[in-house]
């Protein structure tokens, strides 16, 4: 008689059960894992499943700075700019790092607070002087407090370590259009599409490439000029009509 540990499929049967209580916990550890279902949900732009996420494992470490750090991001991602900055805060106050001042920056960017949002890309600068989005940051906040010159220095500087940004051009375009060089700011939104179209923006009222380079084409269009004929018609009949009012 042969014994049912002989059988063909029995073998199959033991391999499939190893690979299930070897996979599966793992799996279920993972899901389990605040850390991972934010990151998996801020990848997906789920911005209201990071919330969720991060609120869970909050609970049981209040002083988790990542996950602090991906709530206000998506905070900030969803308009909410004042708690996005608060709750950033509290990340950079247990472990500062130029990511976190930037992600707060941007909140302070997005409100209209230019000098908060300076403060933040030098702190950041000053753990990291080759970070290129808190350049990008600083010409934002130079540019929104008129220090145009030192804001195209700023993103020229933010090009010069990451060339290939679709975020960084779109900033160039912006501060260059601020400064009055519409064709220049054109071709550097240009170059921000050509790169990536859809980038997501640093927050959801910040006007996108495709905006900016309609102001930016609309600006560099000259006005259209009125053929002198057509001057000399128009004061022809301005000289005839005063002439009959004299009559009269």
């Amino acid at each position: 008689m042969t014994s049912f540990s002989s059988h063909p499929g029995y073998f199959r049967f033991c391999t499939a059960l190893l690979i299930f209580l070897l996979v599966v916990p793992g799996c279920c550890l993972a899901a389990a894992d605040p850390d991972a279902r934010a990151s998996a949900a801020v990848a997906e732009e789920d911005w209201d499943g990071v919330l969720i996420a991060t609120g869970e494992g909050l609970v049981d470490e209040p002083g988790n700075a990542a996950l602090l750090c991906m709530e206000g991001y998506a905070l900030r991602k969803l308009g909410r700019y004042p708690e996005a900055a608060a709750v950033v805060s509290k990340a950079i106050a247990l472990d500062p790092k130029p990511v976190r001042y930037t992600n707060r920056g941007y909140a302070y960017l997005a409100m209209g607070n230019y000098s908060a949002a300076l403060a933040d890309a030098e702190a950041a600068l000053l753990l990291d002087p080759a970070d290129a989005t808190s350049w990008g940051m600083k010409a934002m906040a130079l540019a929104g407090m008129d220090d145009l010159a030192g804001a195209e220095s700023a993103i020229d500087r933010a090009l010069a370590l990451a060339p290939e940004s679709a975020h960084l051009w779109h900033v160039r375009g912006e501060v260059l259009l601020a400064a009055g060089s519409a064709a220049e700011a054109a071709a550097a939104l240009n170059r921000s599409l050509t790169l990536d179209p859809d980038y997501s923006l640093p927050w959801p009222d910040m006007p996108d490439a495709r905006e900016d380079l309609a102001a930016a084409m609309q600006a560099a269009t000259p006005p259209t000029a009125v053929p002198v004929g057509s001057l000399i018609a128009v004061a022809g009949l301005l000289a005839v009509g005063a002439w009959s009012l004299r009559r009269r």
